[in-house]
């Protein structure tokens, strides 16, 4: 009888090391990763299911944004950038799919051990870098892509939100270089001042239904065609619905320095003394 439990003690004690030792994956590194995504013959899918293992490895450990891929793209032969990571909220794996040459964005959550497409949008601008960002204080990122800086250092960029209610990923809103984000009000103050030819502006922003909705905005419009003997036009829009092309013009008259009303309207458009 001792012998049978002794054989079976064995039995277990050895079924047990054989199972960490499966359990104990080797983590392919992410010049591998890279590599892959750069191989046009393998599809997204097929690399997202062969790092799988790794990705799960390394979500027990790894506390940065993503763990595969790179954050901008700077090389000009690449047609796809993937990156993996929990950089919505620290626990949802999540893989983003950017194919260049289509300007598609496509986005993957892992669940119950499959990827599961969970959003695709057609960009409006050419990515250079993707970021992740809490922009409206529910302590859950946007992801957030951009274009490179032009001659002036001015990018834009473009929103998408992570719905909680249909569990998808989609196109949010866009907005441009200089900006200020206010958590509490739910809200983003942009202000657009480039090249002496491009019409300056100034925008708010307001989370309204998980778009980032414009509400007001004020330009200065340069008559057309432009040169540096244009003149301006003041222009003013209001948005009093929850879509994100709902600006609608109120007024607009020719812009004059000496123009205290247009002035007071400029300086304190976001509310605030300057």
């Amino acid at each position: 009888m001792q012998r049978y439990l002794l054989i079976i003690a064995l039995f277990l004690t050895f079924s047990a090391c054989n199972h960490t030792k499966h359990k104990n994956v080797t983590v392919i590194p992410n010049a591998v990763f890279l590599k892959e995504t750069n191989d046009s013959s393998k599809t997204t899918k097929q690399i997202l299911d062969k790092f799988l293992e790794s990705v799960l490895q390394l979500a027990q450990t790894d506390t940065t944004n993503y763990f595969y891929g790179e954050d901008s793209i700077e090389d000009d032969k690449v047609f796809r950038q993937i990156l993996i990571g929990k950089f919505i909220d620290k626990k949802k794996i999540i893989a983003t799919e950017i194919n260049i040459k289509d300007t598609i964005i496509n986005f993957y959550l892992l669940e119950s051990g499959n990827w599961k497409r969970i959003g695709s949008e057609k960009t409006n601008i050419f990515i250079y870098r993707i970021n992740f960002d809490d922009l409206d204080g529910d302590n859950r990122n946007e992801i957030i892509t951009s274009t490179s800086p032009n001659m002036n250092g001015n990018t834009w960029q473009e929103v998408y939100y992570f719905s909680k209610k249909t569990n998808t990923i989609n196109y949010a809103g866009s907005f441009s270089t200089d900006y200020i984000v206010k958590k509490d009000k739910k809200q983003i103050e942009e202000t657009y001042e480039g090249s002496w030819y491009m019409d300056n502006s100034k925008t708010l922003y307001e989370w309204r239904q998980e778009k980032l909705v414009p509400i007001k905005q004020i330009i200065l419009a340069h008559d057309v065609p432009v040169s540096y003997e244009s003149k301006l036009t003041f222009e003013y829009y209001e948005n009093h619905t929850n879509e994100i092309e709902g600006l609608k013009l109120k007024f607009k008259e020719p812009y004059d320095d000496d123009n205290k009303k247009q002035k007071l309207l400029w300086d304190n458009f976001f509310g605030e003394e300057k």
